[in-house]
């Protein structure tokens, strides 16, 4: 029966059709009654209402007149339906339910709880990192600190030396010193200021003066510089009579750090600063034509000694010193970049007197203090780290025994290396390493002495374009370096470097270097020069040159007899110009590629003699001369005997 038939009557009769009337009826609902239910009368039904789900069997029974109840109960078996939600399934469905709820809920307390947990660990973790921090930050003071004691005493006494010695190299040695203890000074002037931003320190002056003549004043001190670089240098400005809003000292220290990094990123092209006052903002701009940031690394450059992964050296102090300044202002700055076109820096500093404090302007009530000093570092600090050197040698070739190009981009290094290389050595010079490879097409060098961070090509890609190249495979080269960890060691090795020093290097023991491989190079030309075979494996360093020397001797063999056989052809069969193929077989051998190929005429010219199965002749034809006369002169020549006197002591 469904759910909603849960009421119903059942009639019952017997078969006694005479007496009917007087029988008597006992029913039982079994699994709904408890007992046995009697009828009385007439009565021949029986009603139930709101029976609960389940299966029933309704037993009834009858009597005669007599009172004999009969012997088995009629049944009827009744099944009433359950409602859905009362359905097995629906109750297995509602347990599942009820059991994910309740999962759900546990297992979002329990991420919860977690969550809080990770938050109060990463919150102990960044506290635990600032702390790291600051402790690095105040170890890095102090070492400033205590650097400048030492500094002051080292630059003041190099400073009265170069006063009062006359000895030109002893000054050349006291202005290296001079300059590049400057420049460890303005390292830590540097990050002293820093210091002094991030601690609040630095305090805001505004005043309103005519801030055109500071910005004028700190652009001319860089003139000689851009003249120096040859770079367009110009300031642009409407405001040259308007006064503005402005703390002039930080707006020179803004400025100097700008400026500083424009000249050290910007080899050609121009640099602008750009002055004008526009939406109520006063707008300072500094624009180059230099290397440019990728678009990814603006929002980076300011942050905290972050440098860009390129081969210049920096602090990665200037920029985050700088944002700071500006946010001391109340203003903000901008950076429109791109790679390999040049950076773009807009500082905005508000115009309204609003925007101040009322002790942020100079000569306040609040202002009782003394006027401290904005920065640690003069305008000549600024220009230290972009400035050059015009250092102009004439060279003596003379007496100098093998050719050294040097490749480095701090001129002053470069300059170094030539002064104490350049007395044994004739020296050429490049600032990056594609300058080293146009000089390698046109000039035989015998070793390359490069730095590894370098602008346009690094030190390691020009060893492997050396190393790659079978003109100048054979070419040693020593790579000087500041990295000094073992990873970037291997990998200059594995490149093909022949030596890696580290910096700071020894003079000394760079040209010791340098002549024991020009001595052991020598010797081996000189042995091989004296030997009459040509024995690739024995004068060569590495596979590329091997193979080709093999090469060689096989072309020159394969034309033996042919006397019109010329340093053209030869180049031709070797795949090579012929200047190419003079250098390298001058390179490797010591001998031009004519000498190379008389050399193994006149070894076979020997071999046949010694044999003495053909005439001198024949033998003249076939070692590739015309006449046997003209043979005779030359195996003469380079022998220094005739072909019959070479010959009877053959046979002695």
């Amino acid at each position: 029966m469904k759910p909603s038939q849960r009421a119903f009557t059942l009639e019952f009769v017997v078969t006694n059709f005479i007496s009917g009337q007087h029988n008597t009826f006992s029913y039982q609902l079994e699994g709904y009654d408890k007992e046995w239910y009697y009828l009385k009368g007439h009565q021949r039904s029986v009603s139930y209402s709101n029976l609960p789900a389940g299966t029933y069997r309704f037993l009834v029974k009858a009597a005669n007149n007599d009172g004999h109840w009969s012997s088995e109960p009629a049944m009827l078996t009744i099944k009433v339906l359950p409602v859905w939600y009362a359905t097995w399934w629906a109750i297995l469905l509602f347990v599942i339910i009820t059991v994910a709820l309740m999962a759900i809920i546990l297992r979002y307390f329990w991420e919860r709880k977690s969550m809080e947990a990770r938050l109060k660990l990463e919150q102990k973790e960044k506290l635990h990192q600032e702390e790291i921090a600051q402790m690095k930050m105040r170890f890095f003071i102090n070492i400033s600190h205590e650097l400048r004691t030492p500094l002051t005493l080292i630059l003041a006494p190099i400073q009265d030396m170069l006063a009062k010695t006359t000895d030109k190299w002893m000054k050349e040695q006291l202005n290296y010193v001079n300059r590049n203890a400057n420049r460890l000074l303005n390292l830590v002037n540097q990050l002293m200021d820093y210091r002094r931003a991030e601690l609040g320190v630095f305090k805001l002056k505004v005043e309103h003066t005519c801030i055109y003549k500071t910005v004028k004043e700190n652009f001319m001190f860089y003139e000689k510089l851009a003249r120096t670089k040859n770079l367009e240098y110009t300031l642009i400005s409407d405001i040259e009579d308007k006064e503005c809003y402005a703390d002039p000292k930080y707006v020179e220290l803004i400025l100097n750090n700008l400026l500083s990094n424009a000249f050290k990123y910007t080899e050609k092209g121009s640099i602008t600063v750009r002055l004008t006052i526009k939406d109520d903002q006063l707008q300072l701009e500094v624009s180059d034509t230099g290397c440019g940031i990728e678009q990814d690394k603006h929002k980076r450059i300011f942050e905290r000694f972050y440098q860009l992964k390129n081969n210049y050296v920096g602090s990665g102090i200037g920029l985050s010193l700088v944002e700071r300044l500006v946010e001391l202002h109340h203003g903000h700055i901008e950076l429109v970049s791109e790679k390999g076109k040049g950076s773009i820096f807009t500082i905005y500093l508000p115009q309204n007197p609003n925007a101040y404090a009322e002790n942020e302007f100079y000569g306040s009530s609040e202002d009782a203090e003394p006027e401290e000093v904005h920065s640690t570092n003069s305008k000549e600090m600024y220009i230290i780290n972009t400035e050059k050197d015009d250092n102009t040698t004439e060279e003596d070739t003379d007496n100098k025994k093998g050719c050294i190009l040097v490749v480095e981009d701090n001129e002053e290094i470069r300059h170094y290396l030539y002064s104490g290389l350049q007395p044994n050595f004739c020296i050429k010079q490049a600032a990056n390493g594609a300058e080293a490879l146009d000089i390698l097409k046109d000039t035989q060098v015998d070793i390359v002495i490069t730095d590894v961070m370098m602008p346009v090509m690094d030190g390691i890609k020009l060893c492997k374009q050396i190393k790659q190249n079978i003109v100048t495979s054979h070419i040693p080269v020593i790579i000087l370096s500041a990295k000094t960890d073992v990873n970037d060691q291997m990998q200059a090795m594995q490149t093909g470097a022949d030596d890696y020093i580290a910096k700071p290097f020894s003079l000394s023991v760079l040209i010791a270097k340098v002549q024991n491989r020009m001595r052991t190079r020598a010797r081996m030309i000189e042995h091989y020069a004296k030997s009459a075979e040509v024995d690739p494996e024995k004068i060569t360093f590495n596979a590329m040159d091997e193979k080709l020397l093999k090469r060689a001797v096989e072309v020159v063999k394969a034309n033996m007899d042919n006397p019109e056989f010329s340093a053209e052809e030869f180049a031709r069969n070797m795949n090579m110009s012929r200047s190419n193929l003079h250098l390298k077989l001058k390179g490797v051998t010591g001998e031009s590629a004519i000498e190379f190929i008389r050399k193994i005429r006149f070894n076979e010219a020997c071999r046949l003699l010694r044999e003495g199965q053909y005439s001198i002749s024949e033998i003249s034809s076939m070692v590739g001369f015309n006449t046997p006369s003209y043979f005779s002169t030359v195996f003469k020549k380079y022998m220094g005997c005739l072909p019959t006197e070479y010959v009877k002591k053959g046979n002695r």
